[in-house]
């Protein structure tokens, strides 16, 4: 069943692959997959790309090895940009990860940017507060308790990958350009605010935010290993 508008699934998966999900790869990703050395970075590569095909198949009844995933930058033209599935259905995902999980936010209605991070044991440099946040949000930084400043700076720096993950923008969108301190963001190269939110998840040491183009309530997460690879379904 598609998310109904106004709603987001999310689903959840550890970053280490099923024995099976490598065959749900296109040749293409396959070969890709194969040239990366055993460890983690294969892990991530295949989990990935196969969590995105097991979901298309899930909502579309497609195979997963023959979803179509287009990843033409709208900006410049080259193969970096947002993923979208190529389907008839009125889909938009966003894909985040860390060094243990995959997480993956799906909408039917707008646009959809996600991250997640994880917690980290020392605050921010005071060179990339400076260059990545905003006047209130260093503002509301030097007001946290300095035990609490690294989950404060991880929270803002969420909210600003969800965002730019979301216009197609990524990194080279100046993140000091970008307030989080409210729900509503505004961003110098998209033409409507992004709707905010902080989701709470089942994954200790880790923080995640959401960004949409319209109000947006996210389902609680899913595991993604709940779904057979023959059709998603």
């Amino acid at each position: 069943m598609l998310p109904a508008p106004g709603e987001c699934h999310l689903w959840l998966t550890p970053t280490r692959p099923p024995r099976d999900w490598p065959r749900l790869l296109a040749p293409e990703e396959a070969a890709r997959a194969s040239a990366l050395p055993p460890g983690p970075r294969r892990d991530t590569y295949t989990t990935s790309r196969a969590s995105q095909r097991l979901l298309a198949g899930h909502y579309t009844g497609t195979p997963p090895p023959r979803v179509r995933i287009d990843r033409t930058c709208h900006h410049c033209g080259a193969d970096h940009g947002r993923p979208r599935w190529l389907t008839a259905t009125p889909l938009d995902y966003s894909v985040a990860h860390t060094a243990h999980w995959i997480l993956i936010a799906v909408v039917t209605r707008g646009l959809v940017g996600v991250d997640m991070e994880e917690l980290p044991t020392a605050p921010p440099s005071p060179r990339l507060a400076a260059k990545s946040l905003t006047a209130p949000e260093r503002e509301l930084l030097a007001a946290t308790p300095p035990p609490d400043r690294p989950t404060a700076f991880t929270r803002l720096w969420t909210r600003k990958e969800a965002a730019t993950k979301l216009t197609g923008h990524g990194l080279a969108t100046p993140f000091a350009s970008l307030d989080t301190t409210t729900p509503l963001l505004t961003h110098p190269r998209f033409p409507t605010p992004l709707h905010l939110q902080d989701l709470p998840l089942p994954t200790p040491h880790h923080l995640s935010s959401l960004a949409t183009t319209h109000p947006t309530a996210p389902t609680p997460p899913r595991r993604l290993t709940t779904l057979t690879t023959r059709t998603g379904a």
